[in-house]
């Protein structure tokens, strides 16, 4: 197929073959096409010339090799394939080299190109089917290359073609004992030349699965050759991959792993390095990224103490994320299972069940929904699960997690404990504590009253009266029986010195009028019962002549009967009944008498219910 013209970054494509005069002026095998412009062939030659001979033909393996570099904010890939030179002479080789901005040739395109057949996108006068069937005219450099759309490069490889998925599955096959010890060798000396002889599967593979592990962990290169004669060439990149048998007649300073021969003693990062292959092969990739570093590191002792503070008990590596997921379905080991139960993993779950985003919670809420017995031994974190998802969800969480709470609501203590907590984080602070968005969020998911009603009598014993007082008219709009209780509770109130006085409260609310009519809706002796709470409240139990004034201005211009009502029952006889008594009959007559005015004359009617 031929990639379409179009915008975007571009990368250029360069030929070595054998020819009597390539184009750097020499014989032998050298550039013989290009994209590239004279300076850039000449700076590109000069860094990759010693690279492009591919390996040498072997009975039944004829697979190309390949090779990822950097240099700076550049990147080449090489592809090599074993050929016979004119003369059908064999030891020659049919080379390209994609090179371009690192940004866009970077390690994943890379790995995807050596699964790529080539020709898929290659310019058409040199792709491998007409300079090997003689279509095209061999080393005759003649015509400028045109340019590869690098954007449809990484589009048909990655996201059509799905190359990295195709090397993910390879990637399994790479024996553990294999990946563990370049594992080790990697964290223990990061970014360092490192030689693989006889790897059993590609090199490319054994590279995809190193990078998948390491690659946000150890800072390197990661530049690769997947199929060289010998590790002795200069410059060579990070990884080397050589034929257990061709590695002889070179010697190099590079540290290099043989799979055949005996590892000798493990290091001090072999078994950190075993539980990490051990986790990423059990629970995946997408488990090792929540283990992962902000930044690559560069230092051994860096490493070792990243991997160290990721084993939550001995011999165990872990995400606990991924074991709260993996526990409803059973799918723990006998020592993760070990671990889950035990009580010093809790701190450890409540740090992360902090960290986890709004959807990772809701997430583990449907897994855990279902009671079955498998979770019975895990209950306590049950609760805790429920007891961070209502943090969030006061402190304003999304309709994920408000769902999820509704469809199976947290039990009664879980709900408790999350006020105290919020009341005792508030106290720290010295900041206020407002408990309505908490009642609301109870009451969408349906917490039991009985709860509700335990929530807001914990605030007694925590605030002044002036800010109970407060809290009973904001939480009566909408939580009016939770208010009721709230208002029950103040009266064993024993606050000390407050800087509020708590009538200035019912003053500027015409002694909570509106609040009683939501609390005692139609019910008028519960309205003369919530007015006499509210004078034991602020008045006291036996009224005088001067309190039953201050209440009556409270009141404001018609007074509620019910009010009245609780005036009568809580006032002394004498001059205080006396003045409660001549209120009432001015609002009898001002009711009943033709010719008086209306109330709606002379302000709002704060008169309560009727009897």
């Amino acid at each position: 197929m031929s990639l379409p013209a179009r915008g975007g970054p571009r990368a250029d494509i360069t030929v070595y073959q054998w020819s009597e005069r390539s184009l750097t002026g020499r014989g032998d095998v050298g550039p013989v096409a290009t994209s590239l412009d004279r300076e850039a062939l000449l700076r590109w030659n000069s860094r990759i010339e010693h690279m492009v001979w591919a390996t040498q033909e072997h009975p039944g393996d004829t697979a190309p090799g390949f090779v990822y570099l950097r240099h700076d904010h550049e990147a080449a890939v090489l592809r090599k394939l074993p050929v016979r030179d004119p003369h059908g002479r064999a030891g020659s080789t049919l080379t390209y080299v994609l090179t371009g901005p690192a940004a866009g040739i970077d390690l994943h395109l890379a790995l995807a190109a050596c699964r790529s057949d080539w020709d898929d996108w290659l310019p058409p006068p040199v792709r491998q089917s007409a300079l090997l069937d003689g279509q095209a005219t061999r080393g005759s450099g003649a015509e400028r290359l045109e340019r590869v759309p690098l954007d449809l490069v990484r589009q048909l490889l990655i996201d059509e073609q799905h190359l990295l998925d195709v090397l993910d599955t390879a990637a399994e096959d790479v024996p553990d004992d294999l990946l563990v010890r370049l594992v080790e060798a990697v964290m223990d000396e990061p970014g360092a030349p490192l030689t693989v002889v006889g790897s059993p599967v590609d090199g490319e593979v054994v590279v995809h699965a190193l990078a998948g592990l390491l690659g946000r962990v150890v800072l390197g290169s990661w530049g690769f050759a997947t199929r060289e004669e010998n590790d002795g060439a200069k410059d060579l990149p990070q990884f080397v991959f050589v034929r257990g048998d061709g590695t002889g007649a070179r010697h190099s300073a590079r540290r290099r792993i043989d799979v055949k021969a005996d590892p000798g003693p493990p290091g001090p990062l072999h078994d950190q390095a075993a539980r990490l292959v051990a986790f990423q092969r059990r629970r995946g990739a997408d488990a090792l990224t929540r283990l992962l570093p902000d930044q690559p590191m560069a230092s051994a002792s860096k490493i070792r103490e990243w991997a160290s503070g990721h084993q939550v008990a001995p011999g165990l590596m872990t995400d606990v994320m991924s074991l709260l997921e993996a526990a409803p379905s059973g799918d723990l080991s006998d020592r993760e299972d070990a671990y889950l139960r035990s009580a010093t993993a809790i701190p450890r779950i409540q740090l992360e069940l902090d960290r986890a985003t709004e959807g990772q919670l809701a997430r583990l809420m449907a897994l855990w929904r279902p009671d079955t017995v498998e979770l019975q031994p895990y209950r306590r974190l049950r609760d805790e699960i429920h007891t961070w998802a209502l943090h969030r969800c006061f402190d304003g969480g999304g309709p994920d997690l408000l769902r999820e709470l509704t469809v199976a609501p947290p039990g009664g203590q879980v709900v408790f404990r999350v006020m105290e907590q919020r009341l005792e984080s508030a106290a720290r602070r010295h900041a206020s504590f407002d408990v309505l968005p908490l009642l609301r969020i109870a009451l969408r998911i349906g917490v039991a009253d009985s709860v509700l009603n335990d929530m807001v009598r914990v605030l007694v014993g925590r605030f002044s009266m002036a800010f109970l007082l407060g809290e009973v008219d904001r939480i009566s709009r909408i939580a009016p029986a939770q208010a009721r209780v709230l208002l029950e509770s103040c009266t064993g109130h024993r606050g000390g010195k407050e800087r509020l006085n708590p009538f200035d409260v019912l003053r500027r609310t015409q002694f909570h009028a509106e609040a009683v009519d939501r609390m005692a809706p139609q019910n008028p002796w519960q309205a003369v019962h919530l007015y006499r709470l509210l004078l034991l409240c602020t008045m006291g139990a036996q009224l005088g002549q001067r309190e039953v004034l201050d209440v009556l201005e409270a009141a404001g211009r018609s007074p509620s009967p019910a009010l009245l009502q609780a005036l009568l029952d809580s006032c002394r006889r004498g001059k205080a009944q006396d003045t409660v008594q001549g209120v009432v009959v001015q609002q009898y007559f001002q009711q009943h008498l033709p010719g008086r005015p209306h109330d709606g004359d002379h302000g709002p009617d704060r008169r309560g219910p009727r009897y």
